[in-house]
């Protein structure tokens, strides 16, 4: 960990004039926790510094980290799944581990690796 100092404030702005970047690429870039990094990027967005430009989706698809852009602009809003999306989503993941013979060893009450034994 660093202190947070002008040369890291430079840093990150450094990142920000030349791409959109997350506040886990700026955390990595300056050292500083990502946490500190969060809250620097929530700051600036807040004085109309920079703006969500986009968000990065994690595994499960839902839109988690930021991705911010260096001047004032329209915030993108995050995509929400709505129930009926939730709901098939679910049904497609139960129904592949269906074909795949998952859920039947799941719901048998033991596992071919106890039979093994």
């Amino acid at each position: 960990m660093y202190k947070v100092n002008q040369d890291t404030y430079a840093r990150v702005f450094r990142m920000l004039l030349d791409d959109p970047i997350t506040a886990y690429d700026a955390a990595e870039a300056t050292g500083m926790h990502v946490v500190t990094a969060q809250s620097l990027m929530r700051t600036l967005k807040k004085h109309k510094v920079v703006h969500v430009c986009a968000w990065e989706a994690d595994a499960l698809g839902r839109d988690t980290t930021p991705v911010y852009k260096l001047g004032h602009g329209k915030n993108k809003p995050r995509h929400k799944f709505t129930a009926a999306e939730r709901q098939a989503r679910s049904r497609a993941k139960k129904r592949t581990l269906t074909l795949l013979g998952v859920c039947n060893e799941l719901h048998s009450g033991g596992s071919s690796m106890e039979a093994a034994v």
